[in-house]
């Protein structure tokens, strides 16, 4: 070996470890789903003195016909079978038929504790009680009691609507968007107007009500970020989806309001409200809820196709994270704090997701 070629070994050598060093790149982490418990809700359960105190903290499900409330340690403190349909909330639950006169309204325990007075359709969220009324053009607010405080009414079809802390937004046939207090005083008012036809076809307010999105019309369909300035709305940004839905959409504000998320034909629209950049993300099938880990946390997206449901986590603001798939005939998705809890059929089943 010749001095020129031994002095370049050493060299070399030293080059090969540099590049190593200096091009090392830590290894991706990756999103793991872990099961915790899974728990049988096929047959009616009474509520016990026992578990009282776990109901203040009671996670609502209706699955199938039936419905009730579970704890985050896998224990079903109430369920019980409907014969049509029912609306459940947090705070309380009313099954009811499509001639029901008098809903009554049921508290998380089984026990009876008001009744809606009207004929129509009960929708109960986190945020208050509404009833959409007969013909499908107005809602009322109701109470804890039952009782109407407020009513609106229009000419037009609602055709999508959504709840806030704030209040609540509704759109309608004919491209209009309003949105409410929760004294039923109309805070904002618009029509995001750009298509052929105008009909509102999802919709979402801020926590803060002072933001509302939506996706509007047909033949040139459109996403729509509007914010209240002042005493009137201002769209904010808007983006013409290159595929159109023809069906209901959910949307939703993470709980910071500094990202919308959008069912769009293709999957997942998202918006950043402050900067307005804006991600598509392909996801299978029908995008039927949205829900958010916290503020500013994972959103899992539940969709559907055929008997197939997929579970799609998505971290801010656009990462697509990873999903599952698994057949049901009924399903529902729910999230509590970092716990995702899925409904299959008649069992509920709590995954961690875990990242390492």
């Amino acid at each position: 070996m010749n001095k020129k070629l031994k002095s370049f070994i050493p060299l070399a050598v030293l080059l090969i470890l540099a590049y190593i060093i200096l091009s090392a790149r830590p290894l991706g982490k990756e999103l793991h789903f872990v099961p915790q418990w899974t728990i049988d809700i096929s047959r009616p359960t009474k509520a016990s003195p026992e578990t009282d105190h776990l109901f203040d903290d009671a996670i609502p499900f209706k699955l199938g016909q039936m419905l009730g409330y579970f704890t985050e340690e896998g224990k079903v403190l109430f369920s019980s079978s409907f014969d049509y349909k029912a609306t459940v909330g947090s705070a309380c639950y009313a099954p009811y038929s499509t001639h029901s006169e008098n809903i009554a309204v049921y508290s998380p325990k089984g026990s009876r504790i008001a009744e809606i007075a009207h004929t129509g359709f009960p929708f109960f969220t986190d945020d208050g009680m509404y009833l959409f009324l007969p013909g499908g053009s107005s809602f009322s607010r109701v109470g804890d009691d039952g009782a109407v405080l407020w009513t609106y009414e229009s000419y037009a079809p609602v055709t999508a609507f959504a709840t806030s802390p704030a209040g609540c937004a509704a759109g309608f046939a004919d491209g209009t968007v309003l949105s409410f207090t929760n004294d039923g005083v109309i805070d904002q008012q618009f029509a995001p107007t750009g298509s052929k036809y105008p009909v509102i076809l999802g919709i979402a307010m801020s926590a803060s009500g002072s933001m509302i999105a939506c996706v509007a019309g047909q033949d040139r369909q459109r996403f729509v970020l509007a914010k209240k300035a002042g005493t009137h709305t201002e769209i904010i940004y808007h983006e013409y989806l290159k595929h159109e839905v023809t069906r209901q959409v959910p949307v939703l504000f993470s709980g910071d309001e500094k990202t919308v998320y959008y069912h769009e034909a293709d999957g997942l629209g998202v918006v950043r409200t402050g900067s307005h950049k804006s991600s598509h993300i392909a996801l299978p099938g029908k995008i039927l809820s949205l829900e958010e880990a916290y503020p500013g946390g994972n959103v899992y997206a539940f969709s559907r196709s055929g008997d197939d449901c997929t579970i799609s986590v998505i971290q801010p603001f656009d990462t697509h994270a990873g999903s599952f798939t698994f057949s049901a005939a009924s399903a529902f998705m729910a999230v509590k704090g970092d716990a995702l809890f899925i409904g299959r059929d008649s069992s509920i089943s709590r995954l961690d997701i875990i990242v390492k």
